[in-house]
């Protein structure tokens, strides 16, 4: 008996495996999925993907790109500088060096390390030079995809008046460039080192003067250009350092602060106090006050119009919290909808958002456009030919950055780059031009970089 019941356990067991050898590659995946072996389709799944529908990501409100980079700028301000004022990157008198955490996979094998970058302020890439031979660089140089992440911790004196949703933080996924030797050969790299010398190096007190003194009793503006490529030069053929930017993909920007930026339940009382006293905002999070004064004019802007303000009304229609704001209405407390519906506070905003850089049309050669634009893992090429009408002729797309079970098949399927042939624009997905199955975000990529380049 026992004999015959482990002969049906293996049949039971081999009989699926004899049938998926037949399955082809569709259907084999369609199995999986309906069979829980693998999640829904999705292009990417992300410790830091923007929730738009509503749970931890409070807020009813989107933010704008201005507000989004204006974030971005003052998270990662950095401290005052070390050397000569007169190399920092605006009027701020922000460095714009932080502390990061890196996190890189080679192998199949994950790396997590700290390092020291600046952020571009005109670019949004983070600048970085970092010792040869470390695990980071050699994970770099094999794949250049890294994550890399900045949180401001609280301060001791602040433990007991704040918690965590008195935090912020910043993640890049984006895609490193390491300078070579060859880079000097070219007008474009050359240029890019000499920015990123002048904003990474002005920061260290001690590499400052080494940089400096190469052209420190130079007036001529090309002899300088000319010592201080010398110097990078240098740099390079030494092979002591690595030279690098990050050139960000996305960028997400966690604010859960957004949410103390109202009354609640323990501080309704003295917020008012504290909006006529001394301090503006109930909190004190050293942010400026001209970053906090946008934000809260942008919510009071939003939802003065009357789209603002139902879609406002749409989204608290449950409330935020249902049980938490009855409990609030019990006692006089606002709920989260009357809070949002306040002027004078920037809560109602998303407390995460998602800036991602816009696609860049290059001059066109041929009558072809080729348009370069963030995917998840990499930069997406995009060539559109057009017609003398300026119709679109054809469409190519390289998306082979991104996974091969999803956004990497936009680029193969000719009937998805079939759909533009012939027309103006601009494209609409989901009107007109239907999305790649699985693939929605990397389609919408490509068709952002289209209306780029027919505009």
């Amino acid at each position: 008996m026992k004999k015959l019941l482990a002969i049906l356990m293996i049949a039971v067991l081999l009989l699926p495996t004899l049938a998926m050898a037949d399955m082809t590659e569709e259907e084999l995946h369609a199995w999986a999925l309906a069979n829980g072996y693998v999640k829904a389709e999705a292009d990417v799944v992300t410790s830091a993907t923007t929730n738009k529908a509503g749970g931890v990501n409070f807020g009813a409100i989107e933010w704008t790109e201005e507000l989004q980079v204006m974030a971005i700028k003052e998270f990662l301000k950095g401290g005052h500088y070390l050397g000569d004022a007169s190399y920092a990157q605006d009027d701020s008198g922000w460095n714009y060096r932080e502390m990061y955490q890196m996190a890189t996979v080679s192998g199949n094998m994950p790396n997590n390390t700290n390092l020291e970058l600046v952020l571009d302020a005109d670019s949004l890439c983070l600048l970085g030079v970092s010792e040869a031979g470390t695990a980071k660089t050699l994970h770099m140089q094999q794949n250049p995809n890294v994550s890399i992440s900045w949180c401001r911790q609280l301060r001791p004196h602040e433990e007991e008046t704040y918690n965590y949703y008195c935090s912020y933080g910043v993640q890049f996924d984006g895609v490193v460039r390491i300078f070579t030797p060859a880079d000097m050969q070219t007008e474009e790299g050359k240029a890019k080192l000499l920015n990123l010398f002048d904003k990474y190096y002005p920061t260290l007190a001690t590499s400052w003067m080494g940089y400096a003194a190469t052209f420190a009793n130079l007036t001529d503006e090309a002899e300088i250009t000319a010592a201080k490529l010398g110097y990078i030069e240098k740099q390079l053929n030494g092979g002591a350092m690595v030279i690098y930017e990050v050139v960000p993909t996305r960028i997400i920007v966690t604010a859960p602060f957004l949410i103390n930026m109202s009354p609640q339940m323990i501080n309704g009382l003295n917020f008012v106090t504290q909006q006529e006293g001394e301090k503006k905002y109930a909190y004190d999070l050293l942010l400026s006050e001209e970053f906090l004064d946008a934000l809260v004019a942008y919510k009071a802007g939003y939802i003065a119009t009357e789209e603002g303000k139902a879609a406002v009304e749409a989204y608290y229609a449950a409330g935020m919290y249902p049980m938490l704001d009855q409990v609030c209405a019990n006692y006089g407390a606002p709920t989260s909808l009357q809070i949002c519906m306040m002027p004078n506070t920037a809560a109602g905003l998303k407390t995460q958002t998602t800036w991602t850089p816009a696609a860049e049309a290059a001059a066109a050669e041929d009558g072809v456009i080729t348009v370069t634009a963030a995917g998840f893992n990499g930069q997406i090429t995009v060539a559109v030919a057009l017609n003398e009408d300026g119709t679109v002729a054809s469409v190519t797309a390289d998306t082979s950055c991104e996974s091969a079970d999803y956004g990497a098949k936009v680029g193969a399927d000719e009937a998805f780059l079939a759909q533009f042939a012939g027309k103006a624009g601009p494209f609409v997905l989901g009107e007109g031009v239907d999305a790649v199955a699985g693939a929605t975000a990397t389609s919408q990529t490509v068709v952002d970089a289209v209306n780029s380049a027919v505009k």
